[in-house]
């Protein structure tokens, strides 16, 4: 949740990575051969220029490399750790192997989290308007290839300038074999500038589960600890005056089959989703209230991501604040929750990414200047500063997906649902927090 700025951010720096042309004509792939780890033969006859390569790679539209690289380019101050440092890749790799991992690095090793930046198909619900596009042109990829070939010097220290050194340390992790700097036994740890978790936030952890809290500032932690500071708390006022209103189609309203939400409410945010014997599949608290809404009070049902929703749900769910996470994942539930898990591990978008690629394998790396979240989802509804608003976690789920340019489903739809199962056993035990601040 937190993970929420990695996936914040994961993937809000990953969707840099789109091609400017995307809006152009199904462009024709040129032919190429792939020979001993290589592709010897340039894509194109005119050869590539490296300051325009250079400018691919820093543009946030095309290349923007440094999202998951540490690059020699001071004009950027936050660098990426997920992939390996790129200065010196010149020296040790030829054209021919820097081409083929732009182009598609997973002919090297399937399991690479490095986008193809020049592939169309094979790809699983792409958004139209990338659909038979790729990332970059061939034209773009010789530009890129000639400006990394220009990377020869190796400093004796691997700072960029405006971020602390600590980026370089060797270890096997699956994915990383095939990144562009071409050592399958260098890749990297989370920086060492990464702090590690304030003491006041170690109820936000349990085994290997961390709350998006413990990814925050202090001063955002804060922000989200202070009920008067935190802005998720005027959402909670106005799902209060909500709770008590008489519909009037009905002339009842929730507390007049609930009672006081502070003792009628408290632990129900914490099993959410459940399964619902009715419809025979997974109901989310959303969902929930909008039955009431409409079976009880005789009142339309909000949509989804509506103000009066989203107060409601926040309102409810800081009656729980505080109590562990606890869904259940067997009996009926079970194979919702198995659609749930394969959604998390499915590969989507024209980036090719799964939500595990970020939040289990690479949490605690960088994509720039943010690090990488578990993802976790005992927060929402969250106040995410980069919305300024409120949001729900199916409107989280639907922004992660358009990031890495994959089509996004209808807020509330049942694959969601599952995934919302999911995500809540992966934060099992972990707190309430509702409202909770995020990134």
């Amino acid at each position: 949740m937190t993970m929420w700025w990695f996936f914040g951010v994961c993937i809000s720096v990953l969707v840099g990575v789109v091609s400017a042309h995307a809006g152009q004509d199904t462009e024709r792939l040129v032919e190429y051969r792939i020979v001993d780890g290589t592709i010897p033969t340039p894509l194109t006859s005119q050869p590539g220029d490296s300051e325009r390569g250079r400018q691919v790679v820093l543009d946030r539209e095309r290349g923007d490399c440094v999202v998951c690289h540490a690059l020699p380019l001071p004009e950027r101050h936050f660098h990426g750790s997920l992939g390996p440092p790129l200065d010196g890749v010149g020296a040790r790799s030829s054209a021919g192997a820097l081409r083929l991992r732009l182009v598609n690095s997973k002919a090297l090793n399937p399991v690479s989290v490095m986008p193809a930046y020049y592939q169309t198909e094979g790809f699983f619900q792409v958004l139209s308007k990338y659909r038979g596009k790729p990332i970059l042109t061939a034209q773009e990829v010789e530009d890129v290839v000639a400006y990394l070939l220009t990377l020869v010097v190796i400093p004796a220290q691997a700072g960029i300038q405006g971020q602390k050194p600590g980026f370089r340390v060797s270890r096997s992790l699956p994915g990383m074999t095939s990144c562009l700097a071409g050592d399958e036994d260098s890749v990297s740890e989370p920086s060492e500038a990464i702090p590690q978790p304030h003491p006041s936030a170690l109820p936000y952890m349990l085994e290997n589960r961390r709350s998006g809290y413990t990814y925050l500032s202090e001063d955002n932690q804060q922000l989200q600890n202070d009920d008067f500071a935190n802005p998720g708390m005027l959402w909670v006022e106005r799902g209060k005056e909500l709770w008590r209103q008489i519909a009037s189609e009905g002339k009842s309203s929730c507390f007049t089959c609930h009672g006081e939400a502070s003792a009628n409410m408290r632990g129900v945010r914490a099993r959410y989703p459940r399964f619902d014997t009715r419809s025979k599949k997974l109901i989310n608290l959303e969902q929930q209230i909008n039955r009431c809404q409409v079976e009880r009070m005789h009142a339309a049902a909000y949509p989804y991501e509506s103000e009066a929703l989203l107060a409601l749900t926040t309102f409810i769910g800081l009656q729980s604040r505080g109590m562990p996470v606890a869904v259940e994942v067997d009996g009926p539930a079970q194979p919702f929750f198995e659609a749930g898990k394969a959604f998390f591990s499915r590969r989507r978008g024209q980036l090719d990414l799964a939500c595990s690629h970020c939040h289990d394998q690479y949490a605690g790396h960088q994509l720039r200047g943010e690090v990488i979240s578990q993802g976790q989802t005992n927060g929402f509804p969250i106040y995410r500063q980069l919305w300024q608003t409120l949001g729900s976690a199916h409107r989280m789920f639907a922004w992660c997906n358009t990031a890495v340019r994959a089509e996004p489903l209808p807020l509330g739809a049942d694959e969601y649902v599952n995934l919302e199962l999911y995500q809540a056993w992966r934060g099992r035990g972990l707190p309430v927090e509702t409202p909770a601040v995020r990134r």
